[in-house]
């Protein structure tokens, strides 16, 4: 698995994790974006450590 590419999910995932903290100026609809967003994120870094302890798996394997 290429860690720049964990480490920029978990970059989203804090940030939108902090928008979420100063949601009092946020409008309804704003906020579920951000719970979207914050949802697409999460499964795709639990994508991420699937395919990297699957390859690590595989690579016990050989």
């Amino acid at each position: 698995m290429d860690n720049s590419s964990k480490q920029q999910v978990l970059s989203k995932i804090r940030f939108l994790e902090d928008q979420l903290v100063s949601l009092d100026h946020y409008l309804p609809e704003t906020y579920d974006y951000l719970m979207r967003e914050l949802d697409i994120q999460k499964r795709i870094l639990a994508e991420l450590e699937v395919q990297e302890t699957f390859a690590a798996i595989d690579q016990g394997c050989q």
